[in-house]
């Protein structure tokens, strides 16, 4: 179980932090549940509630890794890739699973296999596609809010050579909101 004040990271919601948890009545039955909530760091205004009895919704609430865990999980899956699906609009449609569901680990292959097939297209003079570049971007900046959080990761555009093991991680000592100010 998480506590008050801990910071997750939420599916695309990003780093959050669980501001509460207590019980909350939703719908027209009127039965209350109990919930975590989490504030969205980039976005102070939004609000997710997380209903406590709901495994697979719990399931999505990860705890920050560190700088040496985030290396150690870059390293297990440098050469791990997507097998490329050729119809654009299936490619899309798997990209779009992946980028919802935020898992940290999906996002590194998709970012692996999508940048490396746009070094290749771009090798042959082609253009890319834009759904392909679309999901690159997105899935680089949710690796990029939760690495930054806490890690030296200064931009988004380092997010490839990091995953390629170009730049090491060094640790960041407080949470910090994508804009750099300290959070604790």
């Amino acid at each position: 179980m998480f506590e008050v004040g801990s910071y997750v990271i939420y599916r695309s919601e990003g780093v959050c932090v669980i501001s509460d948890i207590r019980s909350e009545s939703f719908g027209m039955i009127g039965k209350e549940e109990e919930y975590y909530i989490l504030t969205p760091v980039n976005d102070g205004k939004s609000t997710v509630f997380v209903p406590l009895a709901n495994e697979k919704l719990v399931g999505f609430m990860r705890r920050l890794l560190t700088a040496e865990e985030i290396t150690a999980m870059l390293s297990e899956l440098r050469d791990e890739r997507l097998e490329w699906i050729t119809d654009s609009r299936a490619r899309n449609n798997s990209f779009k699973e992946v980028l919802l569901r935020g898992d940290r680990r999906e996002l590194i292959v998709l970012v692996n296999t999508v940048s490396e097939k746009l070094d290749q297209i771009a090798e042959s003079g082609r253009k890319a596609g834009s759904t392909d570049l679309n999901a690159l971007h997105k899935a680089e900046r949710m690796l990029y809010e939760e690495f930054s959080a806490t890690t030296d990761i200064a931009s988004m555009d380092k997010i490839v050579p990091l995953l390629r093991g170009h730049i090491s991680l060094l640790p960041r000592k407080k949470i910090t909101d994508a804009w750099g100010n300290e959070r604790i």
